[in-house]
């Protein structure tokens, strides 16, 4: 681990899921040069793994604005209205783009869609890709435009030159190669948090990285206390962390109990009952568990044996999955816990998709500001198709403007020794420790109800791990590359942590996702506001701005 390659294109994508791919595309269109970075194997990230449901206003009853009002309501209002309405607006022309592309969506036997209705919705407007295979068109159309793909390669930080992003430094974890990719043009697209927590939907290697090297490039983070929760199985370890799609059900029967046998959603939300909204449905979930209700694997019991079978053999890939392991899903539960979904917050964009740092943007999960406090089922992979598209488009306009860019090669060096260094280290605190460690800290003290004390205790035990545990990791007896990306996930990690833990500090209420025991309520007359977490200096900023209400208003 010496040298690296120089790698010089006009637009760099970062991510290699349903945002980056659709980013990369839109890129090639406009007659740029384009990199896509995948941090797994092409394609990687959670868009491979979803279940395929995606939002767009399609019946004659349904409209883009009643996309738009539901998304703001199930939002809690903190939502950026203006990328809502683009988002509702372009929905359906993205869905055709992917149709265009290859991917096929459920249809009836008379070819008419097969729209699922969401909980949290006002009309049934869930597409659902066929076999889940929603990635089938991008990387069909990626490959066929000839956009050079860098698989297995993690993005270690983005390079600055003056005040704009110009690239970033790669590490190949195959090969233990680097590289340094010089852009005109920087697009984020690297997801979400899932495995900071030690149950969640997500991939391996989906653990918030993108947020931290956003956060040290000097971009703004916005909303990042709203972490989504979700029915995660916890039974069978085969398919631990597998996400049932429960919103697509609970609207024709489905119905959750505890161990005990209680329907508890009725003493909780006697008029909505399973058919809440996703924060709802884990918080009160987690009290269940908490109150000894639990099953012997800590789970409750999801029952789809009122479900009409073509409802619950439209999610194909859920329904084999546990066929493969010999369960029948129309009458046998599904055991599960609240996991990590999906994080609301990110890098802070505007209708072009532009961070606050020049040459920074930034698409799909890796963003704040869409999805408010709590996203409706189906909007990830909207707002995926969206925004992935109109950052490949602006990056690709930004490039063409732009001459020829630089970067810092102290910055290159320095990412590269402390690689190095902790390959290289023989003695210390093993990185699958630390690793562990952080995910117990965030599950015990940011995870599904916080307190201001638990808060407290979070930051000052990852502050602890950075200090005490950090100068000292190796990666003791495993001396491979993908070891080195566990250990240099650990330092995203623990800035990630922080930067959540700040921002549900900062937010003296309960709204959405976010729930403090301390302060149980929703305050719309202090907290109509989004939190902002930025590097200033050597220290972390947290501040309050005001939402814009510019149509909707609570």
């Amino acid at each position: 681990m010496k040298n690296y390659e120089l790698v010089t294109t006009d637009v760099l994508v970062i991510g290699a899921g349903g945002a980056g791919t659709r980013a990369a595309i839109e890129a090639r269109r406009k007659g740029v040069e384009v990199a896509l970075i995948a941090k797994g194997g092409f394609p990687s990230g959670s868009t491979p793994k979803a279940m395929g449901g995606y939002q767009a206003a399609y019946t004659p009853q349904d409209s883009p604005e009643a996309h738009f009002r539901d998304t703001v309501i199930g939002g809690l209002y903190l939502n950026n209205q203006r990328l809502v309405k683009v988002m509702a607006n372009e929905a359906l022309q993205r869905l055709k783009d992917l149709e265009n592309f290859g991917t096929q969506f459920i249809k009836d036997e008379a070819g008419n869609y097969r729209i699922i209705h969401a909980a949290g919705t006002s009309y049934a407007r869930n597409f659902v890709a066929v076999a889940g295979e929603f990635m089938r068109g991008l990387i069909k159309e990626v490959q066929s435009l000839g956009v050079q793909v860098y698989a297995n390669t993690v993005v270690l930080d983005l390079l600055k030159h003056g005040n704009a992003v110009t690239g970033a430094v790669g590490f190949n974890w195959k090969d233990g190669s680097f590289y340094v990719f010089k852009a005109k043009s920087t697009i984020l697209a690297t997801g979400g948090l899932g495995h900071m927590y030690p149950l969640t939907s997500n991939p391996p290697d989906v653990a918030g990285d993108g947020y931290a090297v956003a956060y040290r490039a000097g971009a703004e983070l916005i909303d990042m206390e709203f972490i989504q929760w979700m029915t995660c199985v916890v039974h069978p370890p085969s398919l631990r962390g597998f996400p049932p799609p429960y919103d697509g059900w609970v609207a024709h029967g489905a119905r959750f109990y505890n161990a005990l046998g209680e329907r508890y959603m009725k003493k909780y939300d006697r008029e909505k009952l399973e058919n809440a909204t996703r924060d709802v449905v884990c918080i009160t979930a987690y009290r269940e568990i908490k109150a000894g209700k639990a099953t012997s694997r800590g789970g409750l019991f999801m029952d789809l044996s009122g479900v009409p079978d073509p409802i619950v053999k439209a999610w194909e890939k859920v329904w084999k999955a546990y066929q493969a392991v010999g369960i029948d899903i129309t009458w046998q539960p599904i055991e599960w816990a609240p996991g990590v979904h999906h994080c609301m917050g990110g890098v802070r964009i505007n209708e072009r998709c532009e961070s606050s740092v020049p040459g920074l943007y930034a698409a799909g999960e890796a963003t704040g500001g869409i999805h408010g406090a709590n996203r409706v089922g189906g909007n990830a992979l909207t707002d995926t198709q969206v925004f992935g598209a109109r950052a490949g488009a602006y990056a690709a306009e930004r490039a063409r403007s732009v001459g020829v860019v630089g970067f810092d090669k102290g910055q290159v060096d320095k990412c590269m020794k402390i690689a190095e260094e902790i390959y290289e280290r023989k003695e210390g605190v093993e990185a699958h420790q630390i690793k562990s460690k952080i995910q117990k800290i965030m599950d015990d003290c940011v995870g599904v109800v916080k307190t201001g004390a638990s808060l407290e205790k979070a930051l000052a035990e990852l502050k602890g791990i950075e200090v005490n545990d950090v100068p000292r990791m190796f990666l003791g007896d495993r001396r491979d590359y993908d070891a080195l990306v566990e250990a240099l996930d650990v330092i995203n990690m623990i800035c990630t942590g922080k930067i959540i833990a700040s921002a549900a500090l900062y937010r003296t209420e309960s709204r959405g996702a976010h729930y403090r025991e301390d302060y149980p309520e929703r305050d719309d007359t202090k907290w109509l506001k989004n939190v902002v977490v930025k590097l200033e200096g050597n220290r972390m900023a947290v501040s309050a701005v005001p939402v814009e209400l510019v149509d909707l208003k609570p």
